[in-house]
């Protein structure tokens, strides 16, 4: 796999042979236990990013063969934005929106919400809500989606770990349903190898161990740009009686012109 991994010119016995050797040599942690309902992703289109996407889709159909994956992505956007009808179209064919949950979802939202139109273009999606339903129809094939996008950054309307828990509390009872945010973790400066891998860490320690409270605190104060989707799914786990993380990969991922620290966890 060369360029991005959505890439529209590719055709579909493409998709599903490079997405199957990004899988083809990896084994699953031995310690991720089943049942586990909550994935963070860097969801960039670059081949690593890809790369840490598969390896994750194969965990979770490994250990809960999920029904639907509900995908959080952060973007510039001052409200809270849910697609809710209609399909995703990929180049490996059409990935459709689970609408029932997504109405249930809508419906827990305090605040404003945005019901994305069914004919509103795609070229605008999220990196996340481009890849997944993608590598989706390879790895998890009849599989449906709800995609959620919110803002970067906390507001008076939108507090990504009181929503988490809500997200947490709703899907409890839904047999199948697993949460993917994207979450990039610090940027990559000259020089600094050692700083970053810090920061990484930091970071990732409030995901291991599931704090969310901490980890916005200390996400607020760093110098990640898109940390609320990490935050929210956090909570959503611990909701979901989830206690531990598992890092399934680390490693970096280019985003733009420039590259960040990234990781694979699943809780």
């Amino acid at each position: 796999m060369s360029g991005p991994a959505t890439d529209p010119t590719k055709s579909l016995n493409e998709v599903t042979s490079a997405t199957e050797a990004l899988v083809s040599n990896w084994a699953i942690p031995e310690n991720v236990p089943q049942g586990v309902c909550t994935a963070i992703v860097p969801g960039t289109e670059c081949l690593d990013g890809a790369r840490l996407l598969a390896r994750t889709l194969h965990t979770l159909v490994l250990r809960s063969r999920p029904r639907t994956l509900v995908l959080v992505a952060g973007t510039s956007c001052n409200t809270t934005r849910i697609r809710a009808i209609g399909s995703i179209q990929t180049s490996a064919g059409e990935v459709a929106i689970d609408e029932r949950l997504a109405a249930r979802i809508a419906s827990l939202w305090p605040g404003d919400l945005e019901v994305v139109p069914e004919n509103e273009s795609e070229d605008q999606l999220p990196s996340l809500h481009r890849i997944t339903p993608l590598m989706a129809q390879v790895l998890i094939p009849g599989c449906r989606i709800v995609p959620l996008e919110v803002p970067y950054r906390p507001d008076r309307d939108f507090d990504p770990i009181r929503l988490g828990q809500e997200l947490g509390s709703a899907l409890k009872s839904e047999i199948g349903s697993c949460l993917i945010a994207a979450g990039i973790l610090s940027p990559r400066k000259d020089g600094h190898q050692s700083s970053d891998l810090q920061e990484d860490a930091a970071i990732l320690k409030h995901v291991l161990d599931p704090e969310a409270v901490d980890l916005a605190g200390l996400a607020s104060v760093s110098d990640l740009t898109d940390w609320c989707p990490m935050v929210l799914a956090t909570a959503h786990a611990i909701e979901r009686g989830r206690h531990r993380g598992h890092l399934l990969e680390h490693g970096i991922v280019d985003c733009g012109q420039q590259r960040f620290g990234a990781a694979a966890v699943v809780l």
